[in-house]
C-alpha cells in the first residue's frame, strides 16, 4: 500500500499517513481563521498512525485557547516557511488534527466544525 505524503511550503517538514483519509474537516473557529484564511481543512487522525518527518525546520509549538470550547490546544507550525502542521486538543484524545493543505490531493468529502461561525456564507 502507498503511503500519502504531504509537506510544508519549504520542505523542511514532512507528513505520511498510511492512506489518503476519506474525509476532510473545515473548522470555521476564529482560531483556525486566523492561522490563515475564512477555515482550516484539517484531517483527524490516530497520532500513532502519521509519520512527521523534520527535514530542516523544527516544528514550533503555539499553546492556544480555542475560542468557542475553551479548551487548551498546541498548534504546530514549521518555524522555517509558516505552514501550519498539525494541531493537538484534549477533544480529540489520541489524534492529532493534521492540516490537509499539506497534501497535494484532498478529498471532497467535507465535515464541518464551528459551522455556524463561518466568515463566508456562499451562496
Amino acid at each position: 500500500m502507498t503511503s500519502y505524503d504531504g509537506h510544508c511550503n519549504c520542505g523542511g517538514i514532512e507528513v505520511s499517513l498510511p492512506q489518503a483519509p476519506s474525509t476532510v474537516i473545515a473548522c470555521h473557529c476564529l482560531n483556525c481563521r486566523r492561522t490563515g484564511g475564512p477555515y482550516s481543512i484539517n484531517y483527524i487522525v490516530e497520532e500513532s498512525d502519521a509519520s512527521i518527518k523534520e527535514i530542516t525546520s523544527v516544528l514550533t509549538l503555539y499553546s492556544d485557547k480555542n475560542t468557542f470550547s475553551g479548551n487548551e490546544i498546541v498548534r504546530q507550525f514549521c518555524n522555517n516557511c509558516g505552514s501550519s502542521v498539525l494541531t493537538r486538543s484534549p477533544a480529540f484524545p489520541g489524534k492529532l488534527i493534521v492540516k490537509a493543505s499539506l497534501f497535494d490531493h484532498i478529498p471532497s468529502e467535507k465535515k464541518e466544525l464551528f459551522a455556524e461561525e463561518r466568515a463566508i456564507h456562499w451562496g
